[in-house]
């Protein structure tokens, strides 16, 4: 073959035998990779299935919970991308994976070495693109072929592969698959919570033995709460009594562990519970103010979420007001363009007190919106109980009635309950039901009269009507329920006192009488009427000798309204109201008593009266009641002091003001001899006091035993000094006062003559009023002069000088008076034997006709 004449020859195909050998190699790889893959992801998920089991289950027996739902979901989750990533990476990719010839012949080539790279070779040549081949070439490619090919088809392909990867991975696989073959058959629920668990992602899949519920025991009355939806509200400062129940047919443990996490930092309480018997388990968490996180754990359970407390504040009441409209008698009600209006009445404190029959609306504020609320209290010896539930409430839907009424009796009789109309109960309640206002009027028969109403209007069936009568003098509590079932820790406490209308306050006093009279006599009274709410009637009664019934006399003024305060005036210049004698004709030796009597505005009785037919009656509207006549009210009639006067002649009066104006007399001489007393100590003093001035400007020094005497005496004699002229201004004034008395019950009883009131006014009664007024004063003050002289170490013959003087003036004047008395005395003295003449003659007279009768007697017996 010439180099210069070269010839081309086509590629070399590979012997079917090889390509056999090869297609069978890609086949087995292909088969070898798929098994193996498979039993990698087998073996992945028999490992995640028991780690998953296992991990559930130390969880378990470690908290008694079952692991948590988001927990569970990752590792299903992490599962299933593990298993996606094994199939992925271990089965689909390594399939998908081009297997070329040349590859597959290096494999073959490596592992039979005895192929001396003919099959590579023979692989190369099948694939090479180059033309340009020699002759000798080429057949040198197609002998390595055939011996390539010959080689190939007597090759075992299984020596290609090792076994042991396979192999272990199908035995761990194959392991794996008969431990949870063997689970499920062994322990069917094991296998079953495992389902439940992470492919269910059930909550609660664990089977227990034993569980365990917390409620609540609400105040008052042990009721029962339970959790919603682990959440329950709680009064803020206040108990509270956990209960843990075990339902029925739950295996009860032995003990029981409580754990509470406090908010706000207040710390972790945790307690052991054990119960006696087949009482539940109890525990209470005392004043707690902060929310709390509950556990229970008990046998196998422990509860996966915690039941949480909220605190929030109890309801209590804020505010309650009365708004009242008082009996029209009391003038209490304020009035707005001429109408009556509601007067706002704010309770303060545990009691109030209003007017009886007074009309009043009982508005009860709240802190917070509420779902209901009681209201109770006494009447008698029974209890009334309102029940009120919000508009909006599910009282209604469960067959309770929206707002009730019962009596409950204490002497064995049936509780009674009515129910209130539907338009009443909505009129009750504000919008935001945090308010209510509920009509009640005061009655002062309410503790019988509401248990009467409530009672008839059980039988009758027949609506309640409003005002209710509501009893006075007796606590009322009220109770409070929240829109979250939170009851107020205590119920409020308040008693509205019924304030029982007085009788008037009649005060009197006699002016210028005495007891014993004249048939012309004329009896000032003076004095004031008082009344809570007014006086519409007063008058003079009367009664002679033994008269049972009063006879009334009018008042020369008497009152044309009411008024809270009355006094007794004829005119501005006679304050006093006159009973005149003489219209009576009574004769000496009869007996009169008079009193002043004066009648209020009430309208309404106590309980304990009975209440006349025509009494008037209290008005529920805002407008005011009827005006009733007086004589047709159940009103109060006080009395005064009753005074009771004999009646006498004139000379016996004259007599009996004789014998006072003896003691005045003998009082005022005494009054005259301790002044002159004094006078004597004084001129003594006044000596000393000299005395005492000479020592002083004596150059030589002074006998101090001898000055300490005089200063002394002198300051003893301005201290008994002043001590004698104030007693006796006193007394002095007593004498005037008894003197003007006497005036005056002479003048009353007509038994005065201008001649005889001349002297009383002008030469007695003057000049005691002269002395009283201005020479007691003006001796008092030079009195006071020389004392404090004394005290001022100065010299007190000034003051004791003018005292003297005053003193001297002051005694003539009352020697003077006295001399006046002794004359009226004397006048008094010649009445006195005028009567004892009088009363002699008629003596005699007597004793003549009785001398008379006798002898005629004695002469038709002869």
């Amino acid at each position: 073959m010439s180099s210069s004449n070269p010839k081309t020859s086509r590629p070399q195909a590979l012997p079917p035998e090889a390509a056999a050998v090869l297609d069978q190699l890609r086949s087995r790889i292909r088969r070898y990779v798929f098994l193996e893959g498979i039993a990698l992801v087998i073996a992945l998920l028999g490992a995640l299935f028991w780690g998953s089991f296992l991990v559930d289950l130390c969880y378990f027996q470690l908290s008694r919970l079952e692991l948590p739902r988001w927990f569970r979901a990752v590792v299903l989750l992490s599962g299933i991308g593990l298993l996606t990533f094994g199939l992925v990476a271990w089965v689909a990719l390594r399939l998908l994976r081009s297997l070329r010839a040349r590859a597959l012949a290096l494999v073959l080539e490596r592992r039979f070495p005895e192929l001396d790279d003919r099959l590579i070779t023979a692989v190369e040549a099948a694939d090479e693109t180059d033309p340009a081949t020699s002759p000798i070439t080429a057949a040198m490619l197609r002998q390595t072929i055939v011996d390539a090919a010959r080689a190939a088809g007597r090759l075992d392909l299984g020596g290609v592969f090792d076994k042991k990867p396979i192999r272990r991975a199908i035995l761990m696989a194959s392991v794996l698959v008969a431990s949870i073959l063997g689970l499920a058959v062994t322990n069917t629920a094991a296998m079953e919570r495992w389902i439940a668990g992470y492919l269910s992602l059930q909550n609660g899949y664990w089977p227990r033995e034993t569980e365990l519920v917390i409620r609540v025991v609400a105040q008052p009355g042990d009721r029962i709460r339970d959790f919603t939806n682990g959440r329950y509200k709680h009064a803020k400062g206040t108990d509270l009594t956990l209960q843990v129940d075990v339902p029925h047919g739950k295996k009860a443990p032995s003990q029981v562990r409580l754990d509470a996490r406090l908010a706000n930092g207040r710390g972790n309480v945790r307690v052991y519970l054990t119960r006696v018997g087949d009482q539940p388990f109890r525990h209470t968490l005392p004043g707690l103010l902060d929310d709390a996180d509950l556990w229970v754990t008990g046998g196998d359970f422990t509860n996966a979420s915690a039941y949480h407390v909220h605190v929030v504040q109890p309801p209590d009441v804020a505010q309650i007001t009365l708004h009242c409209l008082f009996p029209e008698y009391t003038g209490l009600n304020q009035r707005s363009d001429g109408k009556v209006v509601r007067t706002q009445h704010e309770v303060n404190g545990a009691q109030t007190s209003l007017p009886l029959a007074t009309d009043f609306v009982l508005n009860v504020l709240s802190n917070k919106s509420l779902q209901h609320l009681r209201i109770e209290g006494d009447a008698g010896p029974e209890r009334w109980e309102m029940n009120l539930h919000a508009p909006d409430a599910t009282a209604g839907s469960a067959g309770i009635p929206i707002a009730s009424i019962s009596l409950k009796s204490l002497d064995g009789r049936p509780e009674i309950q009515v129910p209130c109309p539907d338009l009443m109960t909505q009129a009750i309640w504000s919008g935001a039901a945090d308010q209510i206002a509920l009509p009640f009027v005061l009655a002062p028969d309410g503790a019988t009269k509401l248990p009467e109403l409530l009672r008839s209007a059980a039988e009758t069936n027949q609506p309640l009507t409003f005002p209710l009568p509501l009893p006075a003098d007796t606590a009322i509590r009220i109770v409070l329920e929240d829109s979250d079932g939170i009851t107020s820790i205590s119920p409020a406490r308040f008693t509205i006192n019924g304030i029982v209308d007085q009788p008037p306050l009649v005060t009197t006093e006699l002016k210028g009488i005495g007891s014993s009279i004249t048939r012309k006599a004329r009896i000032p009274i003076a004095g004031t009427l008082a009344d809570d709410y007014g006086v519409v009637s007063a008058r003079l009664d009367y009664r002679i000798d033994d008269a049972q019934a009063w006879s009334p006399r009018m008042f020369q003024s008497p009152p044309d309204r009411s008024l809270r305060e009355l006094t007794l005036q004829r005119s501005e210049s006679e304050p006093f109201e006159r009973f005149d004698v003489l219209p009576l004709d009574l004769s000496i030796g009869q007996k009169l008593m008079v009193s002043v009597s004066a009648i209020d505005g009430c309208t309404v009785l106590e309980a304990s009266k009975p209440v006349p037919v025509k009494a008037a009656t209290v008005s529920t509207e805002t407008e005011p009641p009827r005006e009733v006549p007086v004589s047709e009210l159940p009103a109060h009639r006080a009395y005064g002091m009753k005074y009771v006067f004999t009646i006498v002649s004139e000379e016996e009066l004259l007599s009996m003001l004789y014998a006072r104006e003896i003691n005045i007399r003998k009082r005022f001489e005494q009054i005259i001899v301790e002044l002159k007393q004094a006078r004597q100590e004084l001129r003594v003093q006044r000596e000393r006091a000299d005395e005492a001035a000479t020592l002083k400007q004596a150059g030589t020094a002074p006998d101090a035993e001898r000055m300490m005497d005089l200063s002394q005496g002198l300051a003893a004699c301005a201290d008994r000094s002043l001590h004698a002229v104030r007693k006796n201004a006193v007394e002095t004034s007593g004498v005037e006062s008894s003197f003007v008395d006497i005036r005056e019950e002479l003048v009353n009883n007509a038994a005065d003559t201008p001649l005889m009131l001349e002297r009383l006014d002008d030469r007695i009664i003057a000049p005691l009023r002269q002395i009283n007024g201005t020479s007691f004063p003006a001796t008092d003050t030079s009195l006071g002069l020389f004392k404090l002289a004394l005290d001022k170490n100065t010299s007190p013959t000034g003051p004791m000088d003018e005292a003297g003087d005053s003193l001297d003036t002051m005694i003539q004047s009352m020697e003077l008076i006295l001399s006046e008395m002794r004359e009226l005395a004397k006048f008094h003295e010649v009445v006195e034997q005028l009567k004892a003449n009088i009363k002699a003659q008629q003596e005699l007279l007597e004793e003549t006709k009785r001398k008379r009768k006798e002898n005629a007697i004695k002469g038709l017996l002869d």
